[in-house]
């Protein structure tokens, strides 16, 4: 409607304007009319005045019935040059004063001095041709404006009708619904620039439903690591933590026994099996002691409660150096000049790095067999990447990759998008693993202002 409204505007005007200049033209066309008319009849009077008395010479030329022209014998009285042509009646008032041309006398004296004739040129005449051409054209111009207003609408309306499948679309979008039906239906018709809007809206909902259907994926690969992380826990403890205990129970029990028994002094078989148990009881105790860190650092890494980022992710190396000696280690921490480092990044960014770098050390050692792996972390003041490669025989995809403890591929996809950053994992030039990850971050402090 409101382009419609701008067009019978723009129509509006450019009539308005029409009218104006016709008027300017008409006006100037009316004065040059009774000009050329009064010299016709200033001529033809004094040819009709010459020839004898003056109201034969009146009736005579009233008689030619020239055009625009009338005749008084004599001096004209000024209330007298308005009336004539009364049947001219049918022009409006206002559009006469818009020409604005009065008409237009001329007296013809003899040698006396006294007037003979007096030759009145009068515009009644073109004024009503030109306001039944100007009326003829405007009606014209009225209905080819509801032809041309009748088109747009069926035009606009026709080109602007995909409007309305866009807005459903977009609406369905918001309520989580991300199939807007058959891509054709919302792109199709209408002009380009709506085409190319719909394609893009119908592009944006298969994403996000191809992204929706990822994030199920994602979500029961994670219930399903969870799970699993849960069992290795729960066969943990039954299986080392419960036959450690059960040890030192019965060990316990022997030395209680013993100590128990009436006797006035034990003999030296007896000592030997007291000292025994007890340094087994000692000797399982440590163990249960490893078992239960060990549990522990996989729910929650305690370096990062005592150590910086660095240093926690040193002792990492540290400790897998020690277990497995054989393989050469490498860590590598850049930053780019930020005051704290990677010390500064907030308590989620700080757990999400160590918990990439752990997981992804478990996967190379269970999976890879390398004989070298090297750890990157390098911080920049807007993000941070971790980066874990190793030389093993290469990442391949399938269900023997599954992940059996600490977040696995799947979680750590999880974690990273939750955090707005991307996860690659592929082979490092056709051969190893590589793992990395890029992670936005904010220095500590400044969350809120973000």
């Amino acid at each position: 409607m409101r382009m419609l409204a701008l067009i019978g505007l723009f129509l509006a005007l450019l009539a308005v304007a029409g009218a104006a200049v016709m008027i300017a033209n008409a006006r100037d066309a009316v004065r040059a009319e009774m000009a050329s008319a009064l010299d016709l009849g200033i001529a033809v009077g004094w040819a009709e005045a010459g020839r004898g008395a003056i109201p034969d010479a009146v009736a005579a030329l009233d008689r030619l019935g020239l055009r625009h022209l009338r005749f008084i014998a004599g001096e004209a009285a000024s209330g007298s040059l308005g009336e004539g042509n009364v049947g001219h009646g049918a022009v409006p008032g206002w559009f006469a004063a818009l020409i604005g041309v009065a008409p237009q006398a001329h007296a013809l004296t003899g040698s006396d001095g006294r007037v003979l004739l007096t030759v009145v040129a009068e515009p009644q005449d073109e004024v009503a041709e030109v306001w039944e051409d100007m009326r003829d054209l405007a009606l014209a111009m009225l209905v080819e404006g509801l032809l041309l207003l009748g088109a747009a609408w069926m035009a606009v309306g026709r080109a602007l009708a995909p409007l309305a499948r866009i807005e459903a679309a977009v609406r369905r979008l918001r309520q989580g619904v991300y199939e807007p039906g058959p891509r054709g239906g919302l792109a199709g018709g209408g002009v380009p620039e709506l085409v190319r809007l719909g394609t893009g809206i119908a592009a944006l909902a298969e994403e996000l439903a191809a992204a929706g259907r990822e994030n199920r994926r994602l979500g029961q690969r994670l219930i399903e690591a969870q799970d699993r992380e849960r069992r290795d826990i729960a066969r943990e403890i039954h299986d080392e933590l419960g036959a450690a205990l059960f040890a030192i129970k019965v060990d316990a029990g022997r030395i209680l026994r013993l100590s128990e028994e009436p006797k006035p002094e034990a003999t030296i078989s007896e000592r030997v099996e007291i000292a025994g148990r007890a340094r087994a009881v000692l000797s399982m105790a440590a163990d249960v002691h490893r078992l239960s860190r060990r549990i522990l650092v996989r729910l929650r890494p305690a370096l990062l409660d005592q150590l910086p980022l660095g240093e926690a992710l040193s002792g990492l190396i540290v400790e897998w150096a020690r277990r497995e000696p054989e393989v050469r280690w490498s860590l590598d921490v850049a930053e780019d000049g930020t005051p704290d480092g990677i010390d500064g990044l907030d308590e989620v960014l700080r757990l999400t790095v160590f918990r990439l770098a752990q997981e992804s050390l478990v996967n190379a050692l269970r999976h890879a067999r390398p004989t070298n792996v090297s750890v990157t972390v390098r911080r920049w003041t807007d993000r941070v990447e971790v980066v874990v490669t190793d030389d093993g025989p290469g990442f391949r995809e399938g269900p023997g990759t599954a992940e059996q403890g600490g977040l696995g591929i799947a979680g750590m996809a999880e974690r990273v998008r939750a955090l707005g950053g991307t996860l690659r994992i592929g082979s490092d030039g056709g051969q190893g693993t590589r793992v990395a990850a890029c992670l936005p971050c904010v220095p500590a402090g400044l969350e809120g202002v973000a």
